[in-house]
């Protein structure tokens, strides 16, 4: 049984690690050095990204579920959520979301379309995931430049991400 898990769990890693790898990686170019720091490390890697709007950047919040439980509890499952957001083009975003759970974290990428009125960005999307995973998923919510909240829907799950964006 114990060779089993273990089989079960170098499968996962080798399916996961990947994305994990990229997202820290892309996670990291998005952090601006402390301004002490010396040019040089940038100069040993890619630059930092440049922003694009207003909303583009790294975020940091949580995502709650509405319909499922922690086990042996009455809490709403939920859990550590991270979001590299970047503008496309005038109404497409890219969404970069890394999400801990109960067993590990995993990460989710995007594309949301939006409309910006005044300093708000109302955003929508829809992706199709495995149906093991709730099939097609819906998102509707909102972005400030420092606010992003978002709906997300699925015959398997819904909740919320809440975030705020980190400097």
């Amino acid at each position: 049984m114990n060779r089993i898990l273990n089989l079960i769990l170098i499968a996962a890693a080798t399916v996961l690690l990947p994305g994990c790898v990229t997202y820290e990686r892309e996670w990291r170019l998005w952090n601006p050095p402390p301004a002490k720091e010396s040019r040089n490390f940038y100069s040993k890697s890619e630059p930092p990204p440049t922003p694009q709007s207003s909303f583009d950047g790294r975020w940091l919040g949580r995502w709650t579920s509405d319909r499922h439980r922690k086990p042996f509890s009455s809490e709403m499952e939920g859990g550590e959520l991270r979001c590299i957001f970047t503008r496309i083009d005038p109404y497409r975003y890219r969404a970069n979301f890394r999400a801990e759970w109960m067993l590990g974290a995993s990460t989710y990428l995007t594309q949301l379309y939006g409309k910006q009125r005044g300093n708000t960005l109302h955003l929508h999307g829809q992706d199709q995931v495995s149906r093991i995973f709730g099939g097609i998923y819906t998102y509707d919510g909102k972005v400030t430049p420092n606010h992003f909240t978002l709906r997300y829907d699925s015959s398997y799950d819904s909740g919320t991400f809440e975030m705020r964006k980190l400097r």
